[in-house]
C-alpha cells in the first residue's frame, strides 16, 4: 500500500505517521471511489437528457418501458467505458485524463455565470444574484481548475492528449449529428 513515490503519501507520512498515510490511502481510496460512483450515476443521465434535448440522437432518450431505465445510454457509456479501460489498462492514466477533461467542464462551467450576468444585467440589484465577492469567487474556481489541468499537461502530456482527443471526437461526433440535423431542416 506504501508508494513512497507519490508527495501526497509522503506528506502524510511526515505529518501523521505511517499509520496516518495508511488511513489517509484508504480515504483516497474511498474518494476516488464516490468520483467513480458519480460518474457511473450522472453520465448516462447527462446523456440522456442530451437526446431528449436533440443534442445526441432521440435513441438515447430511450426508457425501458418496465422500468423506466436508460437501457440505451447506460450500454453506451458502458462500452465507451470498456473501451477505455481495453486501451488505457492504467487506473492512474485513466484517473488522469478523466479529471483532465473534467477541468476543461468546470472551467466552461463556471465560465458561463459570467456570460449569464452580461445576458441578464436588467435583473442586477433584484436579489436574484446575490453573490458575496463576486467575481473573486468564480474567477479563482476557474484558476484552480486551470491549474489543475496545467499540472496534467505538464506531468503527464499523453494522458492530456488522450482527454484532448477524446473531447475532440465527441465535439466532432456532436457537429456532425447537428450539421445533419440542419440539412434535414
Amino acid at each position: 500500500m506504501k508508494n513512497e513515490n507519490e508527495i501526497a503519501y509522503v506528506v502524510i507520512d511526515k505529518i501523521f505517521g505511517s499509520t496516518g498515510a495508511k488511513i489517509f490511502s484508504v480515504f483516497l481510496f474511498l474518494g476516488i471511489l464516490a468520483y467513480v460512483n458519480g460518474s457511473l450515476l450522472s453520465n448516462p443521465r447527462v446523456m440522456f437528457a442530451m437526446g431528449e434535448d436533440g443534442s445526441l440522437p432521440k435513441a438515447f432518450a430511450k426508457r425501458s418501458n418496465s422500468n423506466e431505465v436508460l437501457v440505451f445510454s447506460l450500454t453506451i457509456f458502458a462500452a465507451l467505458s470498456m473501451v477505455i479501460l481495453f486501451f488505457s489498462q492504467e487506473f492512474e492514466k485513466i484517473l488522469t485524463f478523466s479529471i483532465f477533461l473534467d477541468c476543461f467542464g468546470m472551467v466552461l462551467s463556471a465560465a458561463t455565470i459570467f456570460w449569464f450576468r452580461k445576458k441578464t444585467k436588467d435583473l442586477d440589484g433584484t436579489g436574484i444574484y446575490k453573490m458575496k465577492l463576486f467575481p473573486l469567487m468564480p474567477v479563482i474556481f476557474i484558476v484552480a481548475y486551470l491549474f489543475v489541468g496545467v499540472s496534467i499537461v505538464i506531468d503527464d502530456p499523453s494522458a492530456a492528449l488522450i482527454g484532448i482527443g477524446l473531447l475532440a471526437a465527441f465535439v466532432g461526433i456532436y457537429f456532425l449529428l447537428h450539421r445533419n440535423k440542419k440539412r434535414e431542416l
